[in-house]
């Protein structure tokens, strides 16, 4: 056990703003480092902003009697967190997730973002991109910055392709960033040659405009459909059942559904994005494309070609398993708790 100054367990207090609804990607985060960091001796207990806010949040909090805050998203997260912080007298992370990372520093809302970001003790990102990125858009003084890649449980056993349709899954919120839109015309072209093509999608509907335009474009293509908001533990067989996994973001932290993709073994193409290209390497151990007609040229190149397909899967699952270990991400969190409250 990790012990601090009377003998007790370092005590962590997380705030995140997701937790119950387990299909969010800030939530698969969370929920992962707690059961990591529970495994190496750490005292965590997650404060959800589902279910707690405002004095109700900072009362918990209190009681918990945490040797620093750990908060998930700067905004959302970041917040509440420096509010707890400076009337608890304990140090506060703030790990960007991705929105929040390219939230506008304009106004109002960017001067508080800024600030909470300032007062931090230390912040995280998933890769060497975002950390640029923050140095480049806040012109307050930061505190260091820790780059700590996410981590995925890889599966002991991967399976091999499906045999019949051949399946392109995008597992994603329903929501304008993740620009689900975008695949369903170029696919729409590529099955007139390539009928048994077929483009699923997995993940809550999370913005009503968008989900009712989304909805509407479903329902006049022949070759997609929507699973519905699939939770977590139902996920492994969507990824056995594909042979492409998807990402069409328009901005990402450090994608999970990637991360899981790979861990299976399936070949990804993705959008040519900063927090994709953390993970892809385009012709190594994935695709990525910038725009509808490169999109389609690699989307038929992976159709056709089997070889291709098991190179990339083989390749993007070697890259998980040397580079984002669960456990090695619990310890570079451990290590930042330790060194923020000086334990």
């Amino acid at each position: 056990m990790l012990r601090v100054e009377g003998g007790r367990c370092l005590r962590v207090a997380i705030i995140a703003p997701y937790y119950h609804l387990e299909t969010r990607g800030n939530a698969v985060t969370v929920r992962r480092i707690e059961r990591h960091l529970d495994a190496a001796g750490c005292s965590v207990r997650v404060f959800s902003l589902e279910e707690h806010s405002g004095e109700e949040l900072a009362r918990l909090i209190a009681g918990f009697a945490p040797d620093c805050i750990h908060s998930f998203h700067a905004v959302h997260g970041g917040i509440p967190a420096r509010l707890i912080s400076m009337e608890l007298g304990i140090p506060y992370v703030v790990t960007l997730t991705g929105t929040d990372l390219y939230s506008s520093m304009a106004g109002e809302e960017g001067d508080m973002l800024a600030e909470t970001l300032s007062a931090a003790s230390a912040l995280a990102v998933f890769h060497g991109e975002a950390r640029e990125r923050l140095l480049g858009n806040v012109a307050h003084h930061l505190p260091p910055i820790a780059v700590i890649p996410q981590g995925v449980e890889i599966p002991g056993a991967i399976s091999t392709e499906p045999e019949g349709d051949f399946v392109f899954l995008l597992p994603a919120g329903i929501r304008p960033v993740k620009n689900v839109l975008f695949p369903i015309a170029p696919l729409a072209r590529l099955h007139g040659d390539h009928p048994h093509l077929r483009l699923e999608f997995a993940g809550p509907l999370l913005d009503e405009p968008y989900g009712a335009e989304f909805m509407a474009a479903i329902a006049s293509s022949p070759n997609s459909s929507w699973l519905g908001n699939v939770p977590f533990a139902r996920m492994p067989a969507l990824y056995s059942a594909s042979h492409v996994v998807l990402n069409t973001s328009l901005s990402e932290g450090m994608a999970s559904s990637l991360l899981e993709a790979m861990s299976y073994g399936r070949p990804v193409l993705a959008a040519d994005i900063e927090g994709n290209r953390s993970l892809v390497r385009d012709g190594e151990n994935g695709l990525l494309y910038r725009e509808e007609d490169d999109f389609l040229d690699r989307a038929r190149l992976l159709l056709c070609d089997a070889v291709l397909r098991k190179r990339l899967g083989e390749a993007g699952r070697e890259f998980v398993v040397a580079n984002c270990s669960p456990q090695e991400e619990a310890g570079r969190y451990l290590e930042l708790y330790r060194i923020v409250g000086n334990i």
